[in-house]
């Protein structure tokens, strides 16, 4: 009976593992950095895993800088987040975990061969440890509105530590233009994934000068957050499924260059119009699938009508197929069915309208097209791990409610 929890955790972890492995191999090669997988069982002794040796085969020091890199993986998994070092020799090393469901499962570690220049506040590094965090919550499977949920209570952990002092009123300022851009940014990517390119660079200009208001015209300060900016964008273009395409990494690393050279606003603007169309095509939800005229009818339906109740053969009917023959190629082309893509589509509507609105949440939920109000807090818990009340409850402590 011992060995039983083992056994689980092998079938769980070990495809998780087999993935990291994969998604290590290209990112190395996109990111031109040394990478190394890290299982969930970290040793609390002095042994050294033998993986951990490839990191360090820089100096004479492996035994104490696998000791700081065992430490560095306890504090990120502790965080959720990655987390950014340097090594006794002055090498500068990032690593980000992986989950499965809750349980740690294990954690990237990478760095580079070429130390010059390179430390631990440096933008490309930190853009690197971004992007490593975005292939480690691919492997987890964390979802879209999960990720907002993280976000949010993490946000509101920081502000239950904030000196008693702090103005209240910049504070609430800074929260408000914190949910701004965040709203913004959604657009932009829901602009982006109807395939919208018109009003796609409308947004992103709207919310490039929201950001460099934000930061107070600090030109070093905004070059961060437009850094930032494209790393959400290869987020988004980054196919799961396929862990073997450099091309994404790649082409952001050519316009991180670019940015990093940038001396002026409006030519960080004109540097991120440029690369938001290159990834445009891979963001749009049906670039190059079977069926692309009759899905394409059917997002624009629904993105028209969930706010009411829907059936499979009135969807089926705008996009000119027997609901038979859609239901499957909808799952086959979109990875999900029908009605999961509905439910996930009105829980993202229903989470904006409990920080934004003072709606009852009966209301939200028939806004939303919920049948009723049992359903849409069973739903929403299910996609985002809480409850609506308890949702609304942590926007209004984080200062990000109406």
């Amino acid at each position: 009976m011992s060995k039983l929890p083992n056994i689980i955790q092998r079938r769980e972890v070990e495809p998780l593992l087999n993935k990291a492995d994969k998604a290590a191999k290209h990112y190395e090669k996109a990111a031109n950095c040394i990478i190394s997988v890290i299982g969930p069982d970290i040793p609390q002794d002095e042994t050294c895993p033998g993986n951990l040796y490839y990191l360090c085969k820089h100096c004479k020091k492996e035994k104490d800088c696998c000791q700081m890199h065992l430490k560095a993986i306890s504090e990120a998994k502790r965080l959720k987040d990655s987390s950014i070092y340097t090594c006794p020799a002055g090498y500068v090393f990032w690593t980000s975990p992986f989950f499965c469901g809750e349980r740690f499962a294990g954690a990237f570690i990478s760095g580079s061969d070429n130390v010059n220049g390179l430390k631990k506040n440096n933008a490309r590094v930190k853009a690197l440890a971004n992007i490593m965090l975005l292939y480690a919550n691919q492997v987890s499977g964390m979802s879209f509105v999960q990720q907002n949920i993280t976000a949010l209570i993490n946000y509101s952990n920081t502000l239950s530590y904030q000196d008693e002092n702090t103005d209240e009123q910049t504070s609430s300022q800074n929260a408000s233009h914190e949910i701004n851009s965040i709203e913004i940014e959604r657009l932009l990517l829901a602009n982006l994934r109807r395939g919208d390119m018109t009003e796609a660079k409308k947004t992103l200009e709207k919310l490039l000068e929201i950001q460099y208001q934000e930061v107070k015209h600090n030109f070093p300060a905004f070059s961060l957050k437009a850094i930032e900016l494209a790393v959400l964008l290869s987020r988004a273009a980054l196919d799961p499924n396929d862990l073997n395409d450099n091309s994404v990494i790649e082409t952001n690393n050519r316009y991180l260059n670019k940015i990093e050279e940038s001396t002026t606003f409006q030519e960080i603007t004109k540097i991120l119009l440029n690369f938001t169309e290159k990834m445009s095509g891979r963001i749009f939800s049906f670039q190059g699938v079977r069926h692309f005229s009759a899905l394409r009818k059917a997002e624009r339906y629904i993105w028209d009508n969930y706010t009411r109740k829907l059936s499979l053969q009135e969807i089926a009917g705008v996009s000119g197929l027997s609901a038979p023959y859609f239901s499957t190629i909808f799952k086959e082309e979109m990875g999900e069915n029908l009605s999961n893509y509905l439910n996930r589509l009105r829980v993202e509507k229903a989470a904006a309208m409990l920080l934004t609105t003072n709606m009852l949440i009966s209301d939200i939920a028939k806004t939303c097209g919920f049948v009723d109000q049992s359903w849409f807090s069973k739903i929403f818990k299910n996609n985002t791990g809480l409850t609506p009340g308890k949702y609304r409850d942590l926007g209004s402590a984080s200062g990000l409610s109406a």
